[in-house]
């Protein structure tokens, strides 16, 4: 049986508002940006938040099965893995929740990314991560409309070998959540009785999860989720 992958509007706020943001500091870091890369971006929203400082800048979405519908965007068919765009042309590219679904080809995808990029320009990554128990459960026992087959989170150091190894620089990273990673999504699974109360007790687990991996960074290695930033040098 598939569970729908739904999310209570309220907590999804709380979850997600702090990364989110992260797009447009990155959109602020870039300076001057002509064109902005959004990697298996599918409508390309994403890209479009990148491009928030950069009204004039052009955004490109390539991903093998483009969604048209964002008229700012133009749509390529192609592969993370082998972007037909020239080298150092690209000042930002994002990539949302995309590395995962290559997890064996990380440095052939990380190696095109600084391919293509300009020297200085900006890299966002955003990812699940593998080491959550909470998030590896639910990926393990529970099928969702959200998830693809053969899609499969690795870690944070995996990344950061493959950014590194590639010729960028790791400017900053955040962690998020380690036991709310899944609060949005259990609200609107319970009888209506009861989402005030899991409401506000995912809105709490969010909080101290922020606190926790403040103060304690160590406990970054069970966050379920990662912001990297890199830039190319």
């Amino acid at each position: 049986m598939e569970v729908e992958w739904n999310v209570d509007s309220v907590v999804q706020k709380e979850a997600w508002s702090r990364i989110a943001a992260i797009t447009g500091e990155v959109s602020a870091m870039a300076g001057r940006a002509d064109l902005i890369l959004d990697l298996g971006g599918g409508s390309g929203w994403f890209g479009t938040h990148l491009a928030k400082e950069h009204p004039a800048a052009r955004v490109i979405s390539i991903d093998i099965v483009p969604r048209l519908g964002i008229d700012r965007v133009s749509h390529i068919k192609g592969s993370a893995l082998d972007i037909p765009l020239k080298p150092g042309t690209v000042d930002i590219v994002g990539a949302n929740a995309i590395l995962h679904h290559v997890p064996d080809h990380l440095d052939k995808c990380l190696k095109d990314v600084s391919r293509v990029l300009k020297k200085g320009g900006l890299f966002l990554a955003q990812e699940p991560l593998s080491g959550n128990p909470p998030a590896n459960w639910t990926r393990g026992f529970v099928k969702t409309s959200a998830h693809e087959e053969g899609e499969s989170p690795v870690s944070y150091t995996a990344m950061e070998k493959a950014i590194l190894k590639n010729g960028l620089t790791i400017e900053k990273k955040d962690f998020f959540f380690l036991t709310s990673y899944l609060a949005p999504h259990i609200v609107p699974l319970a009888p209506s009785g009861l989402r005030g109360i899991l409401r506000r007790m995912g809105l709490f687990l969010i909080r101290l999860d922020r606190k926790l991996l403040e103060k304690l960074p160590g406990l970054s290695r069970w966050a379920a989720y990662v912001s990297i930033v890199a830039r190319k040098v």
